[in-house]
């Protein structure tokens, strides 16, 4: 559902899909339950519960999802690969030998069938070899190699398109691969647990949740969707994060890569004692971990860089306003070597003065906010940057959600609000489609 300059999601839905199938078995029952409104909104809840079932694993490529249904039946399903291998798609209708099975099928894809050569070829031919009836898209692909060729090719061969079934929920689900498109810049979701009253942290610095088991599952799960975790000195210090994921339901398809801000070097200068609980958390071999160091905090450190396990690196932030150097050092070649190509989306998890640094630089575009039942009443580790950045104004509710004892509030700024709304709006207002 569309809104003015933004979307809303349906109950039961978030930014990291279907909320019940996020989490591990024993806690479902903590999130909403889902609503399908006819056959062709459950068929594609089905897709995208399909899709679900693959989260982090395609990246960059969109982790899509295909399900093919004839006569009430689901005849096959997929969900896209590892990128270079098959596309979702293809995993479905190479599941099964006799492909005259799906003459007069429906197929529901969560994002329109490509038409263009890259590594694999276009699934749209595929699929309008078939002699389907019908295909049910949520979501037109915005990327100028198919933004709408794949519907105009599944029309030429005589098969009923039609776009738009929860496709809200769609944009959602994509939105790391869709954003990034449309920004030309990494996306930057920030997710923060706190209190009633606004604190991210009780001020007598007892070690101790905010939040109930099914928010940090959830927590989990969301860190698989984004390329990179982003944390600062202070939460490092506090908290010792491991930030893998382990909570979550289903398979663990990549841990992301860790960074940690620590301009004036206050974490690494921790290294020497910390060093063997670091290698069994932050420093572990599941996934790379680069501290982000001012320069002269990079000299200083220099002589700590023999301490580091194999998976774990220092890089000098360049010079530039922080915000800028960060995102500077994001795109440079040493981020590259530890991800194997650019980062193109991170989720801050640190505590209140990483994050307002960049929500008053307005370099964060989603938020997962988690709120506790609870009123801290304490007067530090809140928010706060001086004077009032515009940046933070309007931004616009996408979904709410009770996830046991805490409530999900999920936003986006208004900028991106508003691209999300102009990529549901996309699909049905240019069909027909005759080209491609």
């Amino acid at each position: 559902m569309t809104l003015a300059a933004g979307i809303s999601l349906q109950p039961g839905f978030g930014f990291g899909g279907v909320l019940r199938d996020t989490l591990p078995e024993p806690l479902r029952a903590a999130a909403p339950p889902t609503r399908a409104a006819g056959d062709d909104e459950a068929w594609m809840l089905e897709t995208l519960r399909t899709a679900m079932a693959h989260n982090g694993l395609s990246d960059p490529n969109p982790v899509v999802g295909c399900v093919i249904v004839r006569d009430g039946r689901v005849m096959s399903r997929g969900a896209t690969e590892r990128i270079g291998e098959r596309h979702a798609e293809r995993v479905a209708v190479e599941a099964v030998p006799d492909r005259s099975i799906f003459r007069g099928a429906t197929a529901y894809v969560t994002l329109e069938p490509c038409s263009h050569h890259g590594r694999q070829p276009p699934c749209a031919d595929m699929l309008a070899s078939l002699g389907l009836a019908r295909c049910v898209v949520a979501l037109r692909d915005p990327f100028p190699l198919v933004d709408g060729a794949g519907l105009a090719r599944l029309q030429a061969a005589g098969v009923a398109v039609s776009v738009g079934t929860l496709a809200a929920e769609a944009a959602a689900w994509h939105a790391p691969f869709l954003l990034r498109q449309r920004l030309g810049r990494p996306l930057v979701a920030a997710k923060w647990a706190q209190t009633l009253d606004g604190q991210l942290a009780y001020d007598d610095g007892a070690e101790r949740w905010l939040t109930g088991k099914a928010a940090r599952a959830h927590t989990h799960w969301l860190r698989q969707k984004y390329d990179a975790i982003l944390v600062g000195a202070g939460t490092v210090l506090a908290d010792d994060p491991a930030l893998t994921v382990r909570d979550a339901a289903g398979d663990r398809h990549r841990h992301p890569l860790r960074l940690v801000y620590d301009p004036n070097g206050r974490a690494l200068a921790a290294l020497p004692q910390r060093l063997e609980r670091w290698k069994a958390g932050l420093l572990s071999a599941d996934a790379p971990t680069v501290f982000l160091l001012g320069a002269e905090a990079a000299r200083r450190a220099a002589a700590l860089e023999a301490l580091l396990p194999p998976s774990a690196a220092m890089l000098a932030l360049p010079d530039g306003p922080p915000v800028e150097a960060l995102f500077d050092a994001l795109a440079g070649p040493a981020a590259v070597a530890r991800l194997g190509r650019p980062v193109g989306s991170v989720m801050v998890e640190g505590g209140p003065r990483l994050l307002g640094l960049l929500l008053e630089a307005g370099r964060v575009d989603l938020a997962h906010v988690f709120i506790a039942p609870a009123i801290g009443g304490g007067e530090r580790n809140r928010i706060a940057f001086p004077g009032s950045a515009a940046a933070t104004r309007d931004w616009r509710p996408i979904a709410t959600a009770a996830l046991g004892p805490d409530l999900l509030a999920e936003y986006a700024s208004p900028a991106v609000a508003a691209h999300l709304a102009r990529l549901v709006d996309a699909g049905a207002m240019d069909l027909p489609l005759r080209h491609g």
